[in-house]
């Protein structure tokens, strides 16, 4: 009888959740099959977690993006080992395939938004993702600390060091009151 229950709650949360983690991997490898390919992988190993396991997940938006986060480390790791034995054999193969900016235009953001969506990409390692899924895909500070393994605290500190430099990224740094 719980079999049911657990497909009724995997239905809720892949209707929540599959355009977010669709969007959170297709900005980081630019490729839409690909992006797709590794959404319905975080997808089929949450089935997995409920189904075999059994187990309530108590946050499934962080839960997922850490899936999603780990299947991409994963997909550049087996590509970049793929990449490395054909530039042995070929010379013109590029080593990894960077976020294009076509991959941005496609995400059918608009003006700033787009702008904004661009410099985040540009922050530190340790900012970018924190600020992205604070302000694009709205996941709290502790959802963040368990999506990214760091403590609440060091979330927040990385967002708020993510916001500060965006701005001056952006240049939106610039005091309008005169020195505060």
């Amino acid at each position: 009888m719980a079999k049911p229950d657990i497909q009724g709650t995997f239905t809720d949360i892949y209707t929540k959740e599959a355009d977010a983690i669709f969007r959170f991997c297709y900005l980081r490898v630019s490729d839409r099959e690909q992006a797709l390919d590794l959404a319905q992988e975080v997808f089929t190993r949450l089935w997995q977690t409920m189904n075999q396991e059994g187990r309530a997940i108590e946050h499934p938006r962080a839960f997922l993006f850490t899936i999603a986060r780990n299947a991409i480390i994963d997909w550049y790791r087996k590509k970049k080992a793929v990449s490395l034995e054909a530039m042995e054999n070929d010379d013109t193969q590029e080593p990894y395939e960077p976020i294009s900016d076509s991959a941005i235009a496609d995400s059918k953001l608009e003006g700033e938004g787009r702008f904004l969506i661009d410099k985040i990409s540009d922050l530190s390692p340790g900012n970018k993702d924190a600020v992205y899924l604070r302000f694009v895909e709205g996941l709290s500070p502790p959802e963040i600390a368990e999506v990214l393994k760091i403590s609440t605290n060091a979330a927040s500190v990385r967002i708020n060091r993510g916001i500060q430099e965006l701005r001056k990224l952006t240049r939106y740094d610039i005091e309008e009151d005169g020195g505060q």
